[in-house]
Order: structure tokens, then C-alpha cells, then sequence
């Protein structure tokens, strides 16, 4: 958090977004769950794609409160090129969640990823990209209702960078869920992401979302 006050003071651009996505998870025992997401993101004021994404994944809890997880994602994307690029990404999630009282939960989440790219649609000076993402999340469960708020703060450090690695994207995102019934979530949220790289500009991103559980 006082690593983002010097990046949130610095002179930059400021594009406006938009998230969509579908998430659907099933528990196949009480240890093991899969999942399938779908996700669509705009940028230029929400008038130009940025993304495509399909991902699956498992999860395991290893023991009640702490879970880990391989993850697989496809994507399509609008590259700094000015190019469409498919990429391959993968990563390992290692979670812990510890409520504070009924009401507030924390959840802190370490995710080691790689991104492969198409060398044929930019330079770049990694490839596969590694890089370390860590994640600190407050909910708060409203007692009798179906909106339950949440605020979470990632940094995102590069790892096989030739010219340094560095915390370079610090991301805000605070938003709610709404339970429409037992299996059935739309989430709301809004997203800030700000970079340490310039001319790279921050993007607001307003998202929304829908989560099935079978």
C-alpha cells in the first residue's frame, strides 16, 4: 500500500473498461472442484476489445482453510502491436482464508504464473513471462441479506525480467456479490489498475459477472 501512493501521483493517461465474465465450478468430493471461465474485455472507453479468455482449472483443499489450485487460460488479445495474438497462460494458486468473526473474512492468495506469447506478433524481451502475484481480500457477509461486499489490493512482481525484477501493477478492486439463490451470483465491482512503467496508462475497468455452482 505505500508503494502505490508515489504511482498514484505520477502523470498519466487513464483509459476506461469493461469485464464480463461467466464462471461455472462443480465439486466433484469434498476436497476437489473444477471450474470453466468465459471473459470478454473492452478498453477504449469500452468502445474497442482488449480479450478473450477461456480458463479451467481444479482446485484442492488441502486442509480446511487453506486451497491450492493449477489453472490453464486461452486468450485472444489486442496486443501493443496493434495485432490480434492468441497466448497460452498457467499458473498455480496457493490460498488462505481466516475469518475474523461472522461477519469479516480475510483471504490471502500467492499465484506463481507464466504467460507464453506469439513471437511472431511482437518482440519481447521474455518468453514464457513469469510472474508473482499476491492478493489480499476483505469480504464482509451482511447478516440476512444477499449482497455480501468485498475490497482486495494485488501486487503483481515480474520474475524473469532481463532488466530488473519489480512490483510493476498494483490492483484495487472493491465490489459485491448478489446471491440470487443457493447456486446461483452476479458480481459487481470496479477495478483500478495502475502500472509503474510509463507512458503505460492506469485502466478503470467496471465489471460484472456471473457465478453458477453445481
Amino acid at each position: 500500500m505505500l508503494f502505490s501512493f508515489p504511482l498514484l501521483g505520477q502523470e498519466r493517461e487513464t483509459d476506461i473498461g469493461g469485464i464480463f465474465s461467466v464462471q461455472l465450478s462443480k465439486d466433484l468430493n469434498k476436497r476437489t472442484s473444477i471450474s470453466l471461465d468465459e471473459e470478454v474485455r473492452l478498453l477504449s472507453n469500452n468502445t474497442g476489445f482488449e480479450r478473450f479468455t477461456s480458463g479451467v482449472g481444479i482446485e484442492y483443499n488441502i486442509i480446511k482453510k487453506l486451497k491450492a489450485g493449477v489453472f490453464y487460460n486461452f486468450m485472444y488479445m489486442y496486443n501493443t502491436n496493434f495485432l490480434y495474438e492468441i497466448r497460452h497462460r498457467y499458473y498455480v494458486n496457493l490460498s488462505y482464508k481466516q475469518k475474523i468473526d461472522r461477519k469479516i473474512s480475510l483471504t490471502w492468495r500467492t499465484r506463481f504464473q507464466g504467460t507464453n506469447r506469439d513471437e511472431t506478433k511482437g518482440e519481447y524481451k521474455t518468453n514464457p513471462k513469469y510472474v508473482l502475484r499476491n492478493k489480499l481480500e476483505a469480504d464482509y457477509n451482511i447478516p440476512g441479506s444477499r449482497w455480501k461486499p468485498y475490497f482486495s489490493v494485488e501486487a503483481t512482481n515480474s520474475m524473469n525480467d532481463p532488466l530488473g525484477n519489480e512490483i510493476y501493477r498494483l490492483r484495487f478492486q472493491g465490489g459485491t456479490n448478489w446471491r440470487l439463490d443457493k447456486t446461483n451470483y452476479l458480481e459487481f465491482f470496479v477495478r483500478w489498475d495502475e502500472y509503474t512503467v510509463m507512458p503505460d496508462p492506469r485502466v478503470v475497468s467496471i465489471g460484472v459477472g456471473y457465478i453458477a455452482k453445481f
